[in-house]
């Protein structure tokens, strides 16, 4: 059957009087100072811990809200590490992770000894629910270096009874035994109820273990009754479900079935799946003895369902072992082989050869490290009794002159090294500055120069161009119809060229361009198309968000072109009587669709012309994407989007 080791927190449940209770409100939610209520808050969070975790929640979010308000790393550290065990609790393993490594990163600012340690403990229960017995012991140390440091008798105790959890884990009971003596000394002799109920689980657990039913009967019930006296629920909830696996064991299963009853009744209620993992493996347990597989396969489907979701490997390695187990007093062999094997293979990334010997090592290498700082401390005060005092006083005044000289001389040549590697920095920067500058510079030049060439030598020809066709057509009478309808062709011809050149002068005079300018453009060009077809109505919208956005010359007239061929084609093919700009901001691309109510066509059987070739090629080149729509009878629509700069 699988069990839950009931594990300190390092956070002891603060045992209040409705009384007290009502005090801590007043605190917390009246006129005293952020880090008085916050300290009141959290307090109160840790009062409901076992008894009601919707209100140890409510308190904790109380107090993150004042802590980050306020911007004090202490309470941020503490409501972490409350949050985190919260989590745990209720089965959220990476939540956990998360929030005891934000405390970790707060408790580093401020100095709160005892909270870092409970820290480090809580992080050494979750690697120790999940088999990773070589990290729980790392940080076990870790919290017992702190508590010792600080002769914290309370904390010592705890965790001298989390490391003897590590040693019945890996089958050590002697010294799993005496760890689990220490801790109840302790905690006998400053009166720690919870701590001692929590030796008996621990005691009741190793007898199980070494198939001493009485005893470990005996001390379940110890444990049962001062959690019932201090109104430890989650404690009830795991001792009751650990109790149940002896009973079930010596066949006195109607006791049993009670236990279980009430283990799943409080996690329920404390809605904790983790505790639900192992009251439903009791009940898995309790039916198989029983002879009711149909029964043992629900409830150890609930089981492995809830402990796979919490990716709890221990918990998921026992229920694939009863379900083998099932299967095999179902006579169906196929099934418990196949069940065999995942069990194998979960196994086989729990047990790891070296975890038993590094563990040992990091033992030993405390109790080296311990024995060695009592004989230096032992050494100094001898050297202290028999040494002249002032002799040393001297050596040392001058060893720290010498050093402070040293240090000094050394800052000054760092220094000043590193104020002329920053001096050649800025030097490199500014000739590349002004680099950067004289080559913009004359690329405007050369913007300007090709610009002027093109408006004042093609421009006139072109103007001369269209001088000389009207010359010819109303200065001669000319009666072939068809010479005179090309003589007119060339001089439209001419003119959409000098707009055209107009244009890219206009493109090329500027570094950047808004959507206002395209739009003050576009409404120029549809002005003009009015007068042709005076029967259109245009309507060209910008959202508000767009206008001040900046393009670079190439984006902006690729979209004013592509606008520019849409509205063309509009006009000219489409007989419609409304065409629609729209300039939409789209998530992080920049939409624009030119949309008219016209005759519409068959894209699958119509060969598309230049004109749409080049609007596809001027976005895809400005890494747009172009598609065209078109239904017969309800117009046209053609959208791009250009990613925003």
């Amino acid at each position: 059957m699988i069990k839950k080791i009931l594990l300190l927190v390092f956070i002891f449940p603060i045992i209040l009087s409705a009384q007290n209770i009502d005090s801590l409100k007043t605190i917390a939610y009246g006129k005293a100072s952020d880090s008085i209520k916050i300290d009141a808050l959290h307090k109160l969070g840790v009062s409901f811990l076992n008894s009601d975790l919707k209100k140890a929640l409510r308190f904790n979010k109380d107090c993150f809200s004042l802590s980050r308000k306020s911007k004090l790393d202490f309470g941020l550290a503490k409501s972490y590490n409350l949050r985190g065990i919260i989590h745990d609790i209720n089965g959220n393993i990476d939540s956990s992770y998360y929030c005891y490594y934000k405390a970790q990163y707060h408790v580093k600012k401020v100095k709160l000894p005892i909270t870092e340690a409970s820290i480090n403990n809580n992080l050494g229960l979750l690697d120790y629910n999940s088999g990773k017995y070589t990290n729980a012991i790392n940080y076990y140390v870790k919290a017992l270096k702190i508590f010792e440091k600080i002769d914290d008798k309370a904390f010592q105790a705890n965790a001298l009874s989390n490391i003897s959890l590590v040693y019945e884990r890996l089958h050590d009971f002697k010294n799993s035994y005496n760890y689990i003596m220490k801790s109840l000394k302790i905690r006998k002799e400053i009166k720690d109820d919870y701590g001692v109920s929590v030796c008996y689980v621990n005691l009741g657990n190793l007898y199980e273990n070494q198939l001493d039913r009485k005893k470990s009967i005996e001390n379940y019930k110890k444990a049962i009754a001062i959690k019932r006296k201090i109104d430890d629920q989650n404690g009830l909830s795991t001792v009751n479900n650990n109790l149940a696996s002896v009973l079930i064991k010596d066949k006195k299963y109607a006791e049993a079935l009670q236990c279980l009853n009430e283990s799943v009744a409080i996690s329920k209620k404390l809605d904790s799946k983790a505790n639900l993992i192992y009251a439903y493996s009791g009940f898995t347990d309790y039916y198989i003895k029983t002879n009711n597989l149909i029964k043992a396969k629900e409830f150890n489907a609930l089981s492995y369902s809830i402990a796979n979701e919490l990716n709890e490997a221990i918990s998921k390695l026992n229920c694939i072992k009863y379900y083998e187990k099932i299967a095999l007093l179902e006579k169906d062999f196929e099934k418990a082989y196949s069940y065999s094997r995942a069990k194998d293979s979960i196994q086989a990334n729990l047990n790891s050869l070296d975890v038993q010997k590094a563990i040992s090592e990091i033992e030993t290498k405390y109790e080296v490290e311990k024995k060695e700082k009592e004989l230096l401390q032992s050494k100094v005060e001898i050297a202290k009794n028999e040494l002249q005092i002032k002799k040393k006083n001297t050596q040392f005044q001058i060893l720290a002159l010498i050093s402070l000289a040293l240090i000094t001389i050394g800052y000054l040549i760092y220094r000043q090294q590193k104020l002329k590697n920053k001096q050649r920095e800025q030097e490199f920067e500014l000739k590349s500055a002004i680099k950067e500058i004289e080559t913009q510079n004359q690329l405007q030049e050369q913007r300007l120069s090709i610009s002027r060439d093109l408006h004042d030598n093609i421009g006139a020809q072109l103007t001369f161009v269209i001088s000389s066709v009207d010359n010819l057509k109303f200065g001669n009478q000319i009666n072939d119809a068809k010479i005179e309808s090309q003589l007119t062709k060339i001089s439209d011809f001419t003119k959409s060229t000098i707009i055209e050149l107009r244009d890219t002068i206009w493109a090329m005079n500027k570094d950047e361009f808004s959507f206002e300018d395209l739009r003050s453009r576009i409404f120029n060009f549809i002005e003009k198309a009015k007068i042709a077809k005076e029967n259109i109505q245009f309507d060209f919208n910008i959202d508000e968000n767009l206008v001040s956005i900046k393009l670079s010359s190439l984006v902006g007239i690729n979209i004013y072109r592509t606008i520019q061929e849409a509205l063309n084609n509009a006009i000219k093919y489409s007989e419609s009587s409304k065409i629609n700009v729209d300039v939409k901001s789209f998530q992080d691309k920049i939409q624009i669709e030119i949309q008219d109510n016209g005759k519409g066509f068959d894209i699958e059987n119509t060969d598309f012309g230049n004109g749409l070739h080049n609007m596809k090629k001027r976005i895809e080149e400005i890494d747009g994407t172009f598609e065209i729509n078109s239904l017969i009878g309800r117009g046209t629509k053609i959208r791009f989007e250009i990613p925003k700069i």
